[in-house]
C-alpha cells in the first residue's frame, strides 16, 4: 500500500534527511571554543578532528570522517592566546588519536623541524616509524607548547 510510505501529513518518508558529507580537509581551526568557566586553570583545545583507524566498533570515521590534523601554527597561537590572556596552566589536546597528529600543510613541510625522532633509550630498537613524509608532528607540537609556558 502506497500511504504506508507517508505520514498522517502526507509527506514521504524523505522528511528529514541531512546530506552527511564529510570534509576531508574542514579542521574548524578558526572556531575558538567557549571556556564554561573563564577562571578554570585547565583548558580543552582540539588539534585534530576524524579517525583513519575503522576500527569494526566504531563510528568515528563515519561520523567525523577522515583524519586530519589542524596546521601547528594555530594551535600554537590559540596555546599562547589561553596562557597570557587566561589564568591557564594546563592545557590538554583533544583529538581522536592525538599521537598520529600530522601538520602536512606546506608551510609546515617547507619548515619541517625534523625527519626522524629518537623515541628508544640507548642499547634499544627503535620501533616508531614517521609516516606521511616531512611535516609537524606531535612530538614537534607538544614540544612548541611547552616552548610557551614551560
Amino acid at each position: 500500500n502506497d500511504d504506508d510510505c507517508h505520514d498522517e501529513d502526507g509527506h514521504d518518508g524523505a522528511v528529514g534527511l541531512y546530506n552527511v558529507q564529510l570534509s576531508m580537509d574542514e579542521t574548524y581551526a578558526d572556531i575558538h571554543p567557549i571556556r564554561h568557566n573563564p577562571d578554570d586553570v585547565t583548558a580543552y583545545l582540539s588539534i585534530m578532528r576524524g579517525c583513519n583507524n575503522m576500527c569494526s566498533y566504531c563510528v568515528v570515521p563515519f561520523t567525523r570522517g577522515r583524519e586530519r590534523s589542524r596546521d601547528y601554527d594555530s594551535i600554537i597561537a590559540e596555546a599562547k592566546r589561553l596562557f597570557d590572556t587566561q589564568p591557564v596552566k594546563e592545557i590538554v589536546l583533544l583529538g581522536q588519536n592525538v599521537n598520529s597528529y600530522h601538520d602536512s600543510s606546506p608551510s609546515a613541510v617547507q619548515r619541517s623541524p625534523q625527519t626522524s625522532y629518537a623515541t628508544s633509550s640507548d642499547g634499544f630498537q627503535n620501533l616508531y616509524k614517521l609516516r606521511g613524509g616531512k611535516g609537524y608532528y606531535f612530538a614537534d607540537l607538544v614540544e612548541g607548547i611547552s616552548d610557551i609556558s614551560p
